[in-house]
């Protein structure tokens, strides 16, 4: 595993050659292979149409073969092959992709949705931040809640997140109101988890509410 630095000044040939295959093989705006890459995580596409069969191994053959003379090996637990044409997903920086159709009914596209394993990292930062938490005040505590959320969101909402920021959203409702309960309790005051509302987790504690989300153009709409 490199540092994003170090990823960068060893892997730049594999960026060109790659680069080079892209060139080579697109007919006009259609593209049979693509190339992404950030730090040491790698995606590359490949066309499914019949002419290209065996490509994509090939494509990881060439990977390997560039990556020998740096002294690199594939992460062979982590490189899969997927065809998203039966509906596989791949997953790259934190999101989940697929081939899905279109509502209209009209082509597919891709979408982008977080990851599960980036819902649970965030659910459980947001538990240590409450167990961490102590006594202070509760829109201390809740202003460290809006805080992990803000970056959080703002990194997701550029894709397909509504239903991931909806059962996050949830989730953190649910853990302040416990939280405000528990407390409530150690003060021998009879109180029920439904007594916060949401106007007042949002209104008077200032809870985080900016879950809307803009997704990025679809940039490709497959016939």
């Amino acid at each position: 595993m490199f540092s994003p630095l170090a990823a960068n000044i060893y892997l730049n040939e594999v960026d060109w050659f790659f680069e080079a295959i892209r060139r080579k093989t697109a007919q006009g705006p259609y593209e049979a292979v693509n190339y992404h890459r950030f730090a040491d995580d790698i995606v590359i596409t490949v066309s499914a149409h019949h002419t290209k069969r065996g490509w994509a191994e090939r494509a990881r053959q060439r990977l390997q073969e560039q990556l020998t003379p740096l002294g690199v090996e594939l992460n062979e637990e982590k490189m899969t092959l997927v065809n998203t044409l039966d509906g596989e997903a791949f997953s790259f920086l934190g999101f989940d992709l697929r081939r899905v159709r279109k509502r209209t009914g009209n082509g597919y596209l891709i979408l982008m949705t977080p990851r599960k394993k980036a819902r649970l990292a965030i659910k459980a930062k947001i538990r240590d931040i409450i167990r961490r938490g102590g006594a202070i005040p509760a829109t201390t505590l809740v202003a460290r809640i809006n805080a992990a959320l803000a970056g959080w969101v703002n990194y997701f909402r550029v894709g397909n997140a509504s239903r991931a920021f909806s059962e996050v959203r949830d989730y953190v409702e649910m853990k302040v109101r416990t939280l405000l309960t528990r407390r409530k309790r150690r003060q021998k005051r009879s109180v029920g988890w439904r007594r916060w509302s949401n106007e007042y987790l949002y209104d008077v504690l200032g809870l985080f509410w900016g879950w809307h989300v803009r997704p990025l153009p679809s940039a490709e709409t497959y016939s």
